[in-house]
């Protein structure tokens, strides 16, 4: 069975209509699942949604309710987090003649399209990324996420006196139809070797480029922030400036009485705390970056997902774990940005706030 040639992006609207000239009202029997597209398949809609025609048109948007199957993830490997879905429009006259258009099927992405894309956005491109380039720290691997629909092989290429050259291929890909395998995370490196172009050829169209470029390093080292982006894509970001790290904490109190037989004990408080509580509070700083990346900027700050990967180190002593890193789910708490230019700003960085998405004392009952 050949995989959904169109995505819905679930977390803007995506409208399903009808029209006849003496429309009453149209049925949509929805579908939405996980796992294989074939063997997964419900036997029966998960939801049948109705709507009214007006002078013969009747439409819905079932995005929402998609999404309601789609539950992001993130522990150190990057996943698809899609769903697949099919609608069936049942459609009903006002002299109460029916019929049934036939099955539609969607590959659903926990992504949104921007106003000006317009209803129903479809992504022209394959590889879901909003900039062609990633900057990273010297021998440092990433990820490219990229759709495997079309994908039919890619190669990993170095460049050295204007010519890339390619030394590493892989080819012979093939559709996978689980929503597992809907986006494939692509290395930057194989066997030691960094590539500086990323080469992705597909069943159709024209291959397209991804560019790494790497920095020199800072004296702040590399944090590596990860965010699902408007592709749906779990994206990562390095940035190279300074990391701080607080805690602040939150508590209730109140004024016990102390008397016992008309005495008390001095050593006993009388204004007592109960449900104390703290948060991790993270402000990175990105480093230099260039104007044109600015979208990566945007959609983290538009990102419902994000996670940093912090050092130990940079967390302090006080963090349990004896692992090296920590991969931090957190929330943006910084609510605005002033996007930089060339022009007005000359050299381009950018500060954030981001409040751990945990209670620092374990409240989950």
């Amino acid at each position: 069975m050949a995989l959904p040639a169109s995505k819905i992006f679930l977390r803007s609207p995506y409208w399903i209509s009808k029209t006849i000239t003496n429309l009453n009202y149209i049925l949509v029997d929805l579908y939405v699942w996980n796992g294989s597209l074939t063997a997964d398949e419900p036997t029966a809609p998960n939801i049948q949604l109705r709507s009214t025609a007006l002078d013969g048109y009747a439409s819905i948007d079932i995005a929402e309710f998609a999404r309601d199957l789609v539950e992001v993830t993130f522990n150190g490997t990057q996943d698809s987090n899609a769903v697949w879905v099919k609608y069936q429009i049942t459609w009903v006259n006002n002299d109460e003649t029916s019929g049934v258009d036939g099955p539609v099927s969607l590959t659903g992405l926990d992504g949104f399209s921007y106003f000006e894309d317009g209803i129903n956005y479809q992504y022209a491109s394959n590889v879901l990324m909003g900039q062609n380039t990633i900057r990273t720290s010297q021998s440092t691997t990433v990820k490219v996420p990229v759709l495997q629909d079309k994908l039919v092989s890619y190669g990993l290429q170095t460049y050295s006196a204007g010519v890339y050259t390619q030394f590493y291929t892989v080819t012979g890909l093939s559709p996978a139809e689980d929503t597992d395998s809907v986006i494939k995370y692509v290395n930057s490196s194989y066997s030691g070797t960094y590539a500086d172009r990323i080469q992705f050829n597909f069943s159709s169209g024209s291959p397209e480029y991804v560019y790494v470029q790497y920095e020199d390093c800072s004296r702040y080292g590399v944090k590596e922030v990860f965010f699902v982006n408007r592709y749906g894509a779990t994206q990562e970001l390095n940035t190279f400036g300074r990391f701080d790290v607080s805690l602040s904490t939150q508590d209730d109190k109140y004024k016990r009485n102390l008397l016992v037989n008309g005495n008390y004990d001095s050593t006993r408080h009388q204004n007592t705390i109960l449900n104390k509580n703290g948060k991790i509070m993270m402000t990175l700083n990105t480093g230099w970056y260039l104007e044109e990346d600015n979208d990566i900027f945007v959609e983290m700050m538009l990102s419902e997902q994000i996670w940093i990967r912090v050092d130990r180190d940079s967390l302090g002593m006080g963090w349990v774990g004896k692992q090296a890193s920590f991969i931090v789910p957190v929330n943006l708490k910084s609510q605005e940005m002033q996007v930089k230019s060339k022009l007005n700003d000359k050299m381009i960085n950018y500060t954030f706030e981001f409040e751990a998405a945990a209670d620092r004392i374990n409240t989950v009952r």
